[in-house]
């Protein structure tokens, strides 16, 4: 390791594993002061990295492979890293290496040597780049880019269309990039990896930090009340999601409650004459969704009339929204017009 400062923790993490296992080791420096391990006789070369990007692994095997064939002796390469996806993890076993990361999660595999570990909880999942990637003024590009069918967009295009300035086009760009979910250049780039895009973001998304919801109680049916709603507000004031907007996106399970985002909250005199509501604390048939930024307005679609979010946006709604909603997410996930990316 190169730095041995910043890669003490992850030396210490293996040397547990090794402890932990019983096989014969001990620790061994080379003539550069690189520190590795001797296991069973086979020198264990580690090159770490913090985080390890998948633009990052072909450099990082690359430089591995290359120590490798220079030692005298038997020699098996680990890339370690605080944190390395399972995508990542799986590209780095196909090449013959194995993988650490700091919570102890390990592939270690040669000759009669095996250890495997999985599942420990990952204190370090959270690189960054995805914590940029996923701020709300970032969202507004990735619903942009995720937009049917999918394209080549410029930074400026961008920017201009999710009102934003051209630094978080740019910051969005690289980080996108970097995990090989985009490909392009300075100039334009479009979307790889919509899928894995989606799932990594529902993994940072936090509804009730994004939102705040008023719910009512209405005598009126459900339809009606959309109606109604859709006659209130103006164009791009108004976009219906979880499951009313499934049940119109790919008609499954059939839920008498509406969820619609709107930019203000209507008037009292609104709710009560023309919806013929009353607000509730819980159990109503009208949620209302204030949302903290107006980015969830960007790239709506209008079905049967009625707009709605993106397909993105609802299965990022229906996460962890009860009701059936995982049969809704599930449903609109495995349907092949989902997100309209196969146009």
């Amino acid at each position: 390791m190169k730095n041995l400062q910043t890669a003490e923790p992850i030396q210490e993490t293996l040397r547990v594993l090794l402890q932990e296992t019983g096989v014969s080791w001990k620790d061994s420096s080379n003539e550069l002061g690189q520190a590795d391990f001797v296991v069973e006789g086979t020198r264990i070369l580690v090159a770490y990295k913090p985080l390890v990007r998948p633009a990052d692994i072909p450099g990082l095997v690359y430089q591995l492979k290359g120590r490798i064939s220079q030692e005298n002796h038997p020699a098996y390469g680990v890339i370690a890293a605080d944190f390395i996806s399972d995508a990542s993890r799986n590209r780095i076993r196909n090449e013959g290496l194995g993988t650490l990361d700091r919570s102890g999660n390990c592939s270690i595999r040669f000759d009669r040597v095996l250890i495997e570990v999985r599942g420990n909880p990952n204190q370090f999942r959270t690189p960054k780049e995805n914590k940029a990637l996923f701020a709300p003024k970032a969202q507004r590009v990735l619903r942009a880019l995720l937009s049917p069918p999918l394209r080549s967009w410029s930074g400026t295009e961008l920017a201009a269309v999710c009102a934003i300035s051209p630094g978080w086009v740019s910051a969005v760009r690289k980080a996108l990039l970097a995990q090989e979910w985009a490909k392009g250049g300075r100039k334009f780039f479009r979307v790889e990896n919509p899928r894995q895009i989606l799932q990594t973001w529902a993994a940072e998304d936090r509804w009730k930090q994004r939102t705040q919801v008023r719910e009512y109680s209405s005598l009126l049916p459900k339809e009606e009340v959309c109606q109604e709603l859709a006659r209130e507000y103006g164009k791009g004031t108004l976009a219906f999601t979880r499951w009313t907007a499934a049940a119109r996106r790919r008609p499954t399970t059939e839920i008498n409650l509406v969820t619609a985002y709107v930019l203000e909250a209507p008037s009292a005199a609104f709710i009560k004459n023309t919806l013929m509501a009353r607000e509730v604390e819980r159990n109503g048939s009208l949620q209302l969704v204030l949302p903290t930024d107006p980015g969830v307005f960007l790239a709506l679609q209008e079905v049967d009339g009625l707009p709605l979010v993106c397909d993105a946006q609802i299965w990022l709604d229906l996460q962890g929204a009860g009701n059936r909603a995982e049969e809704q997410a599930q449903a609109l996930w495995e349907w092949d017009g989902f997100g309209g990316w196969n146009q």
